[in-house]
Parts: structure tokens; C-alpha cells; sequence
């Protein structure tokens, strides 16, 4: 079987004396690194070179690769709280299946918006680390009690397809997670185009579809 080579991903070169640039360039090319090979195996050399810097002048910035991964995660991770911080204000309980298809579609978006992000979730929230531990204090459980209000209230009016407000919110979860995490995956087996914007919103709806299912009648 011949192997083919793979196009490297283009190395970004930062401005020497921008040091806000020098941030931001770090961060994209450490998001990328980190959601390939994983935080183990990532190391700041690589980092460093996807970057187009000096291991040096990343140490500067970034002193250890653990602070450097918390701020790749803070600075990346926040769209989908923000967006159900300000579309679950005031009255949102009322309708309850109004209120989940007018959030939970941009919500999920900001999952496929950004697949190397949702990548790196994916694996960090799979093992038992120091750093999961994090994740889930910084970025799940605030997520989490923002919408179980909400799915409590589907459950309660007889949606969720029966299921438990748990139960159905982190099978939605994980499907995102998998599916948005997984393109290369996906792409590879089945020839879709994971990134293609009907294929998303066709897979958010689908994923949405068992949160506003009636409960079956006994």
C-alpha cells in the first residue's frame, strides 16, 4: 500500500515585536497541536515551531505547557457560555421547546465553529487528569447548571423522549462532542463533508431532535 504524504499545516510567523499578536498566534498554533497529538504528547518545541518562534520566546509567555493549555482553552472555549448566558435571560421556562430550538442550535454551533477545540474536549473530559478536573469546574458545570433549568422543564412537560433532564442533556453533549470532534474521522468513512453548513445544521437538528421528543405513552 503506498503511503501518501500529507500537506504540513502552514507555520504562522508572528510579528517579532507585537506581543499581542505573538499571543495570538501561539494560542491558534497551540490549539492545533494540542487537539492532534493530545496533551501528552504535545511538547513546546512543537508548539514553538508551529509558531514560528523560539522555544524561548514561548517559555516567555507561556512558562509551563500546562499554562500555556489553560489559556488555549480560556481563550477559545467561551462562546458557548456567552451565547446561553444572553439568550437565557428573562422568561425562558415558559416554552420550554420554543426556548430549546431558538438556544440550542447556537449553542451547538459553537461546537462545530470550532472542531480542533471540541477535539481537545473531547479527549481531556475522556481521562482522569488534573486537567479534567479544571474543564469541568472552568467550563462544564457552568454550563451544566445553565441549561438544566431548562431541560427540567421539558422534562416536566412530557419531552425529552421520557428520558431523565441528565440523561438527555449529556447524550446531547456527547454527540456534539463526538461528532463535531471526529471530522477527519467522519470524512474518511463515509465521504461527507463534516464542515459543510447543511451537513451541520442537518446534525444539529438531528441532535436536538430527542430533547423536544414527547415522552412515550405508557
Amino acid at each position: 500500500m503506498r503511503m501518501v504524504r500529507q500537506a504540513r499545516a502552514p507555520v504562522l510567523k508572528p510579528s517579532r515585536y507585537d506581543g499581542d499578536e505573538n499571543r495570538r498566534v501561539v494560542l491558534e498554533a497551540a490549539l492545533r497541536v494540542f487537539s492532534e497529538v493530545g496533551f501528552a504528547a504535545a511538547s513546546t518545541r512543537a508548539i514553538a515551531a508551529a509558531a514560528g518562534i523560539e522555544q524561548g520566546h514561548l517559555a516567555y509567555y507561556f512558562p509551563t505547557k500546562l499554562s500555556l493549555w489553560q489559556k488555549v482553552v480560556e481563550a477559545f472555549a467561551r462562546a458557548g457560555e456567552v451565547h446561553l448566558r444572553h439568550q437565557l435571560a428573562g422568561d425562558a421556562l415558559g416554552d420550554p421547546v420554543a426556548t430549546a430550538w431558538r438556544i440550542l442550535p447556537g449553542f451547538l454551533r459553537t461546537f462545530a465553529e470550532e472542531p480542533r477545540l471540541t477535539r481537545l474536549m473531547l479527549q481531556e473530559f475522556s481521562v482522569n487528569s488534573e486537567r479534567q478536573k479544571w474543564l469541568v469546574e472552568a467550563f462544564g458545570t457552568p454550563v451544566w447548571e445553565l441549561l438544566a433549568p431548562l431541560f427540567t422543564a421539558l422534562s416536566l412537560k412530557g419531552y425529552l423522549g421520557g428520558s431523565r433532564p441528565e440523561i438527555a442533556y449529556f447524550s446531547l453533549i456527547g454527540a456534539a462532542l463526538v461528532t463535531f470532534g471526529n471530522g477527519d474521522l467522519i470524512r474518511t468513512m463515509s465521504g461527507a463533508d463534516p464542515a459543510d453548513t447543511y451537513w451541520i445544521e442537518a446534525a444539529i437538528a438531528h441532535m436536538i431532535a430527542p430533547v423536544v421528543m414527547v415522552a412515550p405513552v405508557a
